[in-house]
């Protein structure tokens, strides 16, 4: 298993070549957030909590190559009964990331390293904390504490087509055999199926404002545990953002719509298809150094034609500078329900707040 320090030394050894070659030019961007949901009311609530930290740091060389070394911290809970039940903590991995830019803004060529940093062979107590963050209703800023040795290579073109502005974009991501968690007798071998993405972006100026709409497409190969294989599903994407200036301020509405196409589970158990949409609606405004944008965001999940739970949600995010350093301090209330096992009463927090330096 590896130990933080361990995983530290690693991060550390593969950002010091960069330090003498442009690192006055760096950004640095890090944003801790704090993550509660509660289910259910009384004695019998359980609650899923996570503190992430998440960091990276951008170093341009030149005006077409630019690279990046991202990571972040994550603990993760579960308590029930006044008393935690299972809780994983410590370093994801560390991606590696260099982007070329070639021609005048048209082709962008990126090369990815996933570096295998993270919380590994996942002890039985820990075991439930690791299965929950893992949601896609949800959406828990860390949802996964490793995925082994991995490359990512793809490619992103832009063209003008009048008014509008199109870009496509590839990728293909590929994973090595890790030790994922203990079970009696030794630890269980992982091996995540490659991934093929695919995306197409329109976008174009609309009066005072830019309207953006977007498709990307998953396509997963089977992943496998030991001798056993199983599939998630391939997933699609759709997304849709208007913003627009209103006075001193802006408004911005945005949409995605997250759908997973059926799969099988380990043990060769059936998982069917299962949709997530959400639409969040944002009004900001200038107050003096101070930008204050309150929000409110629906969210609606089905599983297999069947209503699954639904959320809704009212956010405040400010924004100011501080010399160099960009401050964005938010958070959010949500309210909902899952019917996946009856009726269950959620209730949620998120604070968090993102700084960025440059």
């Amino acid at each position: 298993m590896r130990t933080p320090f361990r995983s530290l030394a690693i991060l550390a050894a593969a950002a010091l070549p960069l330090a003498a070659q442009g690192i006055a030019d760096a950004t640095v961007i890090a944003g801790p957030q704090y993550v509660s949901y509660t289910f259910g009311t009384g004695s019998g609530a359980r609650s899923v909590n996570q503190i992430s930290i998440p960091f990276a740091i951008i170093i341009p060389f030149g005006e077409r190559f630019t690279f990046d070394v991202s990571s972040s911290y994550a603990n993760s809970q579960v308590r029930a009964g006044g008393a935690t039940t299972s809780s994983i903590s410590g370093l994801t991995d560390t991606q590696l990331r260099g982007n070329l830019m070639v021609g005048d803004n048209a082709a962008i060529f990126t090369v990815g390293v996933n570096l295998p940093t993270g919380k590994y062979t996942i002890a039985t107590d820990q075991q439930e904390a690791a299965g929950q963050i893992g949601n896609d209703f949800l959406v828990y800023p860390v949802s996964g504490m490793g995925n082994g040795l991995g490359a990512t290579g793809g490619v992103a073109i832009a063209k003008s087509l009048g008014a509008w502005n199109l870009g496509l974009g590839a990728s293909f991501r590929h994973s090595t055999q890790f030790d994922a968690y203990e079970q009696t007798g030794g630890t269980l071998r992982f091996t995540p199926g490659d991934e093929y993405r695919v995306r197409a972006g329109l976008d174009r100026p609309v009066g005072d404002g830019r309207f953006s709409v977007g498709l990307t497409y998953s396509k997963f190969g089977k992943d496998a545990a030991e001798t056993k294989t199983f599939s998630t599903g391939d997933r699609a994407l759709g997304q849709l953002n208007y913003s627009t200036a209103m006075g001193t301020g802006d408004f911005q509405v945005s949409v995605w719509n997250l759908y997973r196409a059926s799969g099988e589970q380990f043990g060769g158990i059936a998982a069917p298809w299962e949709n997530v949409a959400n639409v969040n609606v944002a009004v900001g405004f200038n107050a003096g150094g101070l930008y204050v944008q309150p929000s409110a965001e629906a969210r609606a999940w089905n599983v297999d034609g069947n209503k699954a739970g639904q959320l809704g949600t009212l956010g405040l995010r400010l924004r100011f500078n501080m010399g160099a350093v960009s401050v964005n301090p938010s958070g959010q209330y949500t309210i909902g329900r899952l019917y996946t096992t009856g009726t269950t009463d959620v209730t949620g927090f998120r604070a968090g707040v993102l700084i960025r330096i440059q």
